[in-house]
């Protein structure tokens, strides 16, 4: 007998890719256009509170290829390019980098993010810049959430969450965000890619309104 090898693709192949570039390029345009006079509001009182507008930062999507997600700028300019261990010992707080990672990359009250910073991050529009990352084909408004490469490198299904572009939202953040584990966004990942339909990226979204809305999961 010949051994059986089952491969679950995902569904995101052919006309169902095309139908979601289209959604993608529609909506994110639309949101473009009516965030702009907030677009503005928060690039002025950014500019002020941290030194900077925006952060940017490598991150991978679709066929482990990198690219520069846009956020706004939530933490000071000066530990701009730091990884966290780094900052916090040029703030000669090195105690706070075992804290930081014992909390699974959270901080109460993280002396790197400016206060303006937190008011962004609780209300998720440090995230409102990615949109230009989806006009540009560097992300989808949903899918697996875009990590840095040294998040994923030693995780051993990065290439299947990897086979779908990534996304400013998705299952995760929708199911809990910074209150559910690494290893279980992961998950709820892979279902997304393995079952992926244009209805529940829709559901997706809705979701995500009400999660921003209430700040749940937010951090």
């Amino acid at each position: 007998n010949q051994p059986i090898i089952a491969v679950h693709q995902t569904a995101l192949i052919g006309g169902g890719r095309i139908v979601k570039r289209l959604f993608d390029m529609f909506a994110s345009s639309i949101l473009l256009v009516i965030t702009l006079p907030l677009f503005v509001l928060v690039a002025i009182i950014n500019k002020i509170s941290s030194g900077g507008v925006f952060f940017r930062q490598t991150r991978l999507t679709r066929f482990n290829n990198e690219f520069k997600v846009y956020k706004f700028r939530s933490q000071y300019k000066k530990y701009d390019g730091t990884t966290p261990e780094q900052a916090f010992a040029k703030m000669g707080k090195p105690e706070l980098a075992k804290k930081y990672r014992d909390n699974g990359d959270y901080l109460a009250k993280d002396p790197r993010v400016t206060p303006f910073g937190r008011f962004l991050r609780a209300t998720s529009l440090d995230e409102l810049p990615q949109l230009i990352n989806v006009l540009n084909a560097d992300l989808s408004l949903v899918g697996p959430r875009a990590l840095v490469p040294e998040e994923l490198s030693n995780y051993e299904k990065r290439h299947a969450i990897l086979s779908v572009k990534s996304g400013i939202t998705g299952l995760a953040q929708v199911s809990g965000r910074r209150n559910i584990s690494f290893e279980e966004r992961r998950k709820l990942d892979m279902y997304y890619v393995q079952n992926w339909s244009f209805w529940l990226d829709i559901m997706i979204l809705f979701k995500t309104i009400r999660v921003v809305l209430t700040s749940e999961g937010a951090k």
